[in-house]
């Protein structure tokens, strides 16, 4: 199992923000216990899972561009690896109901800000409510100790939307989640890069559009 302790001792990209965005996303995104779309969740104890899934497979598939939202992919040696265990951190949480997982960092290069990091994957069946998942995200950032953590309306596409922030050393680190009928994914922001939770739930709909295929 893939902790946060070995993402922050092994990435010290942008001044050692790096470390700490990645282990706020790990644990927004792949904490708790994986279990298969439960059927009543513990969002304390348990990673959110697709509810009302249909016995279809999901059709979506999710890829990293090389630039999002104007910042170019980050291929270091720290930020690959720091992505390598964001991704296998989420098939290892869980297992069964997200295929494809892909994770990058975005900005950074050479201790330069700003940066963000996206991990993403395309549910292995259907979501026949987003918005269901959205509930869970919600809960379950609000147990792991998020701050404003709360819903926002449908993006643009019909993606259902959660965001709440992460107190750091640096500052405040914000956290979105979306969820549709085929893909999760989850974005962290370091501390200056959004506005406000609408802000950065704005931003996460245009990452969101930019992955999902």
């Amino acid at each position: 199992m893939v902790s946060a302790r070995q993402v922050v001792a092994t990435v010290t990209t942008a001044g050692g923000r790096v470390a700490l965005a990645a282990a706020a996303i790990l644990l927004a995104a792949c904490g708790g216990q994986h279990a298969a779309a439960p059927a009543t969740p513990s969002p304390a104890a348990s990673s959110p899972a697709p509810q009302g899934g249909t016995s279809a497979s999901a059709t979506g598939s999710v890829h990293l561009p090389a630039r999002l939202l104007g910042l170019k992919e980050n291929t270091s040696a720290t930020a690959m690896q720091a992505a390598s265990i964001l991704r296998r951190g989420l098939a290892s949480r869980l297992t069964g109901d997200v295929v494809g997982e892909k994770a990058a960092v975005y900005g950074g290069e050479q201790n330069a800000s700003p940066f963000f990091l996206v991990v993403a994957g395309a549910w292995a069946k259907q979501v026949a409510r987003p918005d269901n998942v959205a509930h869970l995200l919600q809960e379950f950032l609000v147990a792991k100790g998020f701050t404003d953590a709360r819903l926002l309306p449908a993006g643009p596409h019909g993606e259902a939307r959660a965001c709440g922030r992460k107190h750091v050393q640096a500052g405040t680190d914000t956290v979105c989640e979306c969820a549709d009928h085929a893909s999760f994914g989850a974005v962290l922001y370091p501390p200056g890069f959004t506005s406000s939770l609408s802000d950065a739930a704005s931003q996460t709909s245009q990452v969101h559009a930019a992955v999902v295929g």
